[in-house]
């Protein structure tokens, strides 16, 4: 199975009919191109310390390589914090040998041996999971804007974020110098609606696929404990937990 994103437009997948990729933890090559810069910024956040958290990623990476997840399984809950168990067990194991190495080992990370994990740990984790799902829809609209003649969603939306204070008219214009031809702004504004439901919906998709069951409800539950909800929450319709299918249309560009 590709890691790719199929590109969802208006009217795109309901929730039902996206397939899980729990299993695929097993496969290397697509741990690695999801996780790989979650996972270290993680280490580094944890260890508190550039050179460990360089050794630490490496050791787990290879570890991965050569033997997936041989303990994953769905039943033991979402995919998000197991993956953070393993690799904080990871810190600790590399943490732990070099403890028996005279020298080599000083106060701070005794402490980092002897302490139970704490929110800020936990905050830590989640910034980096949430980072790691945005860079992945992002790179999945540049992408989609790439393959598709015509299309701005990854030029419009991103002149949207970068530049809140402006009004469309003030934004097409910098999409025009962009890109090389008039944009007026009622067209901004209508490649702009379709961009965020896009990324609405690209959205969805990278969080119920880390869930073996991906249930409207533990969806919205998963956006909502990453800070994320509010980029669907537009989009949510009155009977999103029986469909589980967005709006086709932004509310906002009305």
């Amino acid at each position: 199975m590709s890691d790719s994103n199929p590109i969802l437009e208006p009217g795109g997948l309901p929730l039902n009919r996206i397939s899980t990729q729990w299993s695929l933890v097993h496969n290397p090559g697509h741990f690695l191109i999801r996780y790989a810069a979650s996972v270290r910024s993680y280490l580094e956040a944890l260890l508190k310390d550039l050179q460990e958290a360089d050794d630490v990623s490496q050791e787990f990476f290879l570890s991965v390589v050569a033997n997936g997840f041989v303990r994953a399984d769905p039943d033991r809950g979402r995919f998000r914090d197991y993956l953070k168990i393993s690799v904080h067990n990871a810190a600790m194991s590399h943490l732990r040998r070099k403890r028996q190495q005279p020298g080599l080992i000083d106060a701070s990370v005794m402490q980092f041996l002897a302490a139970a994990p704490d929110v800020h740990e936990e905050e830590a984790w989640l910034a980096n999971w949430r980072q790691c799902l945005l860079e992945r829809v992002w790179r999945a609209i540049e992408s989609h804007e790439h393959s598709t003649p015509e299309n701005l969603y990854h030029t419009v939306l991103r002149q949207s974020v970068d530049h809140p204070e402006l009004d469309s008219a003030e934004l097409a214009d910098r999409v025009s110098s962009q890109i090389g031809r008039p944009l007026r702004a009622d067209a901004y504004r209508k490649q702009l609606s379709r961009a965020r439901r896009m990324f609405a919906e690209l959205l969805v998709k990278e969080v119920a696929e880390t869930l073996e069951n991906a249930t409207p409800e533990l969806v919205e539950e998963e956006l909502r404990e990453t800070g994320l909800l509010h980029f669907i929450q537009p989009f949510l319709p009155p009977d999103w937990r029986e469909r589980g299918q967005l709006m086709d249309v932004d509310p906002r560009s009305s």
